[in-house]
């Protein structure tokens, strides 16, 4: 007796239609083509994946130098000294463990954003607007791999571990310029004025986390005052940068705060992103009051640090993007489901 499933046959013919179109007809097409959508995740939803893998990246960057594991696999690059299976796994020492986990999450990222990249030049129709900064964002991965180990075999020179964080964070900015293409939301470009105080506000957020990176792990007592005094002397370079940080850090808090506030007045489109950047950034001005506190020795605080930093910058992105109409709606229409 011929059959479907568990249902016998009832003798009618629309039974047996049903039975043959599931089996030959063209049901097949919807079928594949549900395959073929499920099988490439939407360009947006791998960029978020991207972004929030490199902000933690970064956090994971924080800790490994504040631990003083960033020397944990020796000057072998990229893999580890003396490690299991020829260095491809860390030995069961803390440091290496760290300094690996650190170096894996980093070839993750990679592999994340050339996804990101292929997935949103294969999108029709095209969105530029996402498609050029992922590109970017390959680039600048590759000059940041170059620079990882450059860090490993100069012996953790300072001013190469502040350029890595600095690319680190053009990174971040890249791909929420990705996110933002490849978002929903209508594009609502403002007035001049607006627009550039936005611009000002990233790049504030910016400077303050690369004159961070100049004075990281060095200790300066007193907070938010130097205990040296309003204006130290100025013994050598370090404390300049560490006094124009503060300076900068303080202004910067501030004017996001302006920012937000003045969002949320007005009711602009940019408010929350503002928002996330100003509670970001409060959250960091405390963190770094503990830091001078714990007298920069917390790993876990370091880490946070940066984490935050992070975040501040990405909104400050994203707001900044929103203002200048950078989006999906902006260029081309985005399809439902890369949305």
């Amino acid at each position: 007796m011929p059959y479907h499933q568990n249902r016998p046959w009832d003798g009618s013919s629309e039974w047996a239609g049903r039975t043959y179109r599931a089996r030959n007809g063209p049901w097949r097409a919807p079928l594949f083509g549900a395959l073929r959508s499920t099988a490439m995740p939407s360009t947006r939803r791998l960029a978020q994946w991207s972004l929030a893998t490199t902000v933690f990246l970064v956090m994971l960057g924080g800790y490994t130098r504040g631990s003083g594991s960033g020397y944990g696999c020796q000057d072998r690059w990229p893999l580890c000294e003396d490690g299991l299976l020829g260095g491809l796994l860390p030995r069961l020492e803390y440091h290496m463990i760290v300094e690996w986990t650190h170096r894996w999450v980093a070839a993750v990222v990679g592999i994340l954003i050339v996804a990101t990249a292929l997935a949103a030049w294969r999108q029709r129709p095209r969105n530029r607007h996402a498609a050029w900064p992922a590109t970017a964002a390959i680039v600048v991965v590759g000059i940041q791999a170059w620079l990882g180990r450059a860090i490993v075999k100069g012996d953790l020179a300072r001013d190469l571990v502040s350029i890595h964080l600095t690319v680190s964070m053009a990174i971040v900015g890249l791909l929420v310029l990705v996110v933002m293409a490849t978002s929903s939301h209508s594009p609502q470009p403002r007035g001049l004025l607006w627009r550039g105080a936005l611009i000002i506000g990233a790049a504030t957020a910016y400077g303050v986390l690369l004159l961070g990176s100049l004075v990281h792990n060095l200790y300066f007592a007193g907070w938010p005052i130097l205990e040296a005094g309003l204006v130290p002397e100025f013994s050598n370079r370090y404390v300049v940068l560490h006094f124009v940080h503060r300076l900068v850090a303080g202004a910067g808090f501030a004017y996001l705060v302006y920012l937000a506030v003045r969002a949320w007045r007005t009711g602009r489109a940019e408010k929350t992103l503002l928002a996330v950047a100003a509670g970001a950034f409060t959250v960091n001005v405390a963190l770094g009051a503990v830091h001078v506190f714990t007298e920069v020795t917390s790993a876990a605080v370091v880490a946070l640090h940066l984490l935050f930093a992070a975040i501040a910058w990405a909104a400050a992105v994203g707001a900044a993007a929103l203002a200048w109409g950078w989006s999906g709606a902006a260029s081309v229409p985005v399809r439902t489901g890369d949305t």
